[in-house]
């Protein structure tokens, strides 16, 4: 494929250098500001406090219980078994909530798990 020409060019000379050196300077700031935005924002997902931890496995936890036991309490009311069904779901809430506190929390410790080439430091026991 042929290039595109470019018709509208400024002549060569002070002003296009003028021109271009700004518009260089103009696209390495923008990519600077992007590369520390992401940064910032990477930093930001991976450094949860302990608190927001805890209210996210806490709510996770809570959420699968409520939904396991409204489940069974669905089913009782409209099928004659009652209280087994509220009862097994409850349960199976339960070890779903568990499951996913689980889940939860490996994935936290995975994202911020120090890196393998981190050199490790001596400890008083070890001398």
């Amino acid at each position: 494929m042929s290039e595109p020409r470019d018709d509208n060019r400024p002549e060569t000379g002070t002003a296009a250098s003028k021109a271009t050196a700004d518009l260089e300077s103009r696209i390495a700031r923008a990519r600077g500001q992007r590369a520390a935005e992401a940064a910032t924002v990477q930093t930001r997902q991976a450094d949860m406090s302990g608190m927001s931890r805890g209210f996210r496995l806490a709510s996770e936890f809570v959420a699968a219980v409520i939904v396991g036991a409204g489940l069974g309490w669905l089913i009782d009311s409209f099928l004659p078994t009652r209280p087994w069904a509220t009862v097994v779901l409850l349960l199976l809430g339960f070890a779903a909530g568990v499951l996913n506190v689980v889940r939860t929390t490996r994935e936290m410790n995975a994202a911020t798990a120090v890196p393998k080439d981190t050199p490790a430091l001596s400890d008083d026991e070890d001398e």
